[in-house]
């Protein structure tokens, strides 16, 4: 498993008993987040590629093949209702080394379901999932400033705004070039369970 920065040495299995996380959506329906299965790779591969056709809130120009896609998207968790997958996100280190302690997420939702509060559902899963690894805070790179739904979702959890990358995106439909706002959140350490101690990180983000 690696990243942007090299090997990731993350113990998924040592979170196993999180799952599933049950949430619902704003319709009340039932869902569920698990970690990313074989089964789920095909359908949010193509789900990556439309959202980077789209060109709106992904920095990519070309689509990922199979093996870009499980690279960048690993470790991977979905949001599913029954055997629906309805959306996904990843968790990573957002830098090498020394700042490791800081995560990064990425987050798709399938177009049926947009507006139905999925985007919601997985930032609370994220808030749990994050931790629990070990890691310290969050910090989101480039959220276009256009993405209104992205923006309401990630300040009603209260991620801070921490920057601004002035004309950072040339996205699809729009003619000028777009700011992206920056976000970080920082976990509270009364929040993440006793037993994912110093020692765990440690071995967590280990580098061979």
């Amino acid at each position: 498993m690696s990243s942007a920065y090299g090997k990731i040495h993350q113990q998924l299995n040592s979170i196993d008993h999180l799952f599933p996380l049950k949430d619902a959506l704003k319709n009340n329906d039932p869902v569920e987040i698990i970690k990313l299965q074989p089964g789920h790779i095909d359908q949010l591969h193509a789900l990556l590629n439309l959202i980077i056709r789209e060109g709106k809130t992904y920095p990519f120009e070309q689509e990922l093949d199979r093996d870009q896609f499980i690279q960048y998207f690993s470790p991977g968790f979905v949001c599913v209702r029954g055997d629906k997958v309805l959306g996904a996100f990843y968790v990573k280190p957002n830098f090498p080394g020394r700042c490791s302690h800081i995560c990064n997420g990425g987050f798709i939702v399938e177009p049926a379901a947009r507006g139905l509060g999925v985007a919601k559902v997985m930032c609370r899963a994220f808030l749990q999932i994050a931790p629990a690894l070990g890691y310290k805070a969050s910090m989101f790179n480039l959220v276009f400033e256009n993405n209104t739904g992205s923006v309401r979702v990630w300040e009603s959890f209260g991620f801070k705004i921490i920057g601004r990358v002035p004309k950072a995106g040339r996205l699809e439909g729009s003619d000028q070039y777009v700011d992206a706002i920056q976000y970080y959140y920082e976990f509270q350490e009364n929040k993440v369970p006793r037993h994912y101690s110093s020692i765990l990180f440690e071995k967590i983000f280990s580098k061979s």
